[in-house]
């Protein structure tokens, strides 16, 4: 790989909040239909706890691929540093990708299509059919 195109610069997803809020939105709608008024409003709030905790939780910002698997990660968290992580698998699930560690403490990271430019959209799909 050329150096160019071993540097991934994230922005935001728009599309995943979408998706989050159409789920979010979905099961509120299903639970209402099925539960009691009051166990509704409890899983309401449990999931509002919940999803608002998934948005404060640091996202990728930055990565690059350095060699045999090995990739440096920059995150949101500024009190983080820059971290080297070996990549164990990479999926391809067509509208995100999910790479996965050898380090169980990490969490599977997920890159979705609107994070990138379509160009290097292309070379990271390309990148996880050579992984």
């Amino acid at each position: 790989m050329s150096t160019v195109s071993r540097v991934f610069v994230l922005k935001r997803s728009r599309f995943a909040f979408a998706f989050q809020l159409f789920v979010f939105i979905s099961l509120t709608g299903l639970l209402y239909s099925l539960l009691p008024w009051f166990l509704w409003l409890i899983s309401l709030l449990s999931m509002l706890i919940a999803w608002f905790q998934l948005l404060k939780q640091p996202q990728l910002k930055h990565f690059e691929y350095l060699d045999d698997q090995f990739c440096s990660f920059s995150f949101s968290d500024e009190l983080e540093e820059v971290q080297q992580r070996k990549i164990r698998k990479m999926i391809d699930h067509q509208c995100y990708i999910v790479i996965c560690f050898y380090e169980s403490q990490c969490r599977p990271c997920v890159i979705w299509w609107d994070q990138l430019s379509i160009l290097q959209w292309k070379k990271l799909k390309k990148w996880v059919k050579l992984v």
